[in-house]
């Protein structure tokens, strides 16, 4: 999955003309780890590498992020936990899930940045099995339009 997750964000990036910054964890979880994580998912958060967390310079931040039992995975969490100067920006959500979870993990994105006063824009998800079967493109279209337009 994590190819394909990339290949989605990379496609959506190259769409808005904008970068890319990966949200990594600081050390790679074991596969007991990441069992884990998704077991205490609602409202953990896992240490991550350094990443541009300062909205200062950003108009519109994008939130990729995979469904984790029905919520944000810890390094996302984390990651929303770490940003600064939000206040007036926009966001968008774009969500991976396996079947279901998107509307559960897109509505704690939006509580947590609608918290830091940033506006929402759109959101979108896509299925597990279409993205790595390539079969996203017209989702991320679909919702780049949304963006670009809001």
């Amino acid at each position: 999955m994590a190819r394909s997750y990339r290949d989605r964000s990379r496609e959506l990036a190259h769409i808005l003309d904008s970068a890319l910054v990966r949200i990594e964890p600081l050390n790679d979880p074991t596969p007991e780890m990441i069992v884990k994580m998704v077991r205490e998912s609602p409202g953990s958060r896992a240490k991550i590498k350094p990443c541009l967390t300062d909205m200062d310079e950003i108009d519109h931040l994008v939130i990729a992020t995979p469904v984790w039992s029905h919520t944000i995975p810890p390094y996302t969490r984390e990651y929303l936990s770490q940003l600064r100067n939000c206040s007036g920006k926009k966001f968008s959500v774009l969500v991976e899930m396996g079947r279901i979870g998107a509307e559960s993990t897109i509505a704690a994105v939006r509580e947590i940045l609608e918290g830091n006063g940033m506006t929402f824009v759109a959101s979108a998800s896509t299925i597990e099995d279409d993205v790595e079967a390539k079969q996203f493109h017209e989702t991320i279209e679909q919702f780049s339009t949304k963006i670009l337009s809001g």
